[in-house]
């Protein structure tokens, strides 16, 4: 099973809910664990374009040697700021959903894997590498024993 494919479809299927309004999800642990998905891989991305811009700013501005009014002037310097911004928005609005979900019931099984992908995404593979370890194991040994899994979405 491939945990990036699997996880992207799982995110595809809450952005194509999200469109029928009058469309119910089938687990609603599916449709939130989706939802949550989509806000981390945005959060990942901006993190990549964040790295690349505060980068170059200070390869090519001596970035933190700016005062306030010179690094206001920099347009990448202000992008910077709304990416962190929008960070910090993702980041707050995940950690609540996160603090939530476990009271929310899987009641399919795409709603369990969802819920294990959210798990996966919140155990870093260098801190808690058994643990990481673990849950891409388990999901694993579902597409094994349920191979319609891989195919479903």
């Amino acid at each position: 099973m491939s945990g990036k494919s699997r996880r992207q479809a799982i995110a595809q299927r809450g952005r194509s809910q999200a469109l029928d309004l009058d469309a119910r999800p089938a687990d609603e642990a599916a449709e939130i664990c989706s939802e949550w998905l989509n806000r981390h891989a945005e959060h990942e991305k901006l993190i990549r374009r964040w790295q690349r811009l505060e980068t170059r700013l200070i390869r090519e501005h001596d970035l933190f040697k700016l005062n306030k009014r010179d690094r206001t002037s920099l347009s990448e310097a202000c992008e910077l700021d709304a990416i962190n911004a929008r960070l910090v928005a993702l980041y707050e609005h995940n950690q609540q959903v996160l603090v939530a979900l476990p009271a929310v019931a899987a009641t399919t099984t795409d709603g369990v894997v969802s819920k294990l992908f959210v798990a996966l995404a919140n155990v870093d593979r260098y801190e808690s590498r058994a643990a990481h370890q673990l849950i891409q194991s388990v999901l694993r040994d579902l597409e094994t024993v349920m191979p319609i899994l891989g195919k479903s979405a």
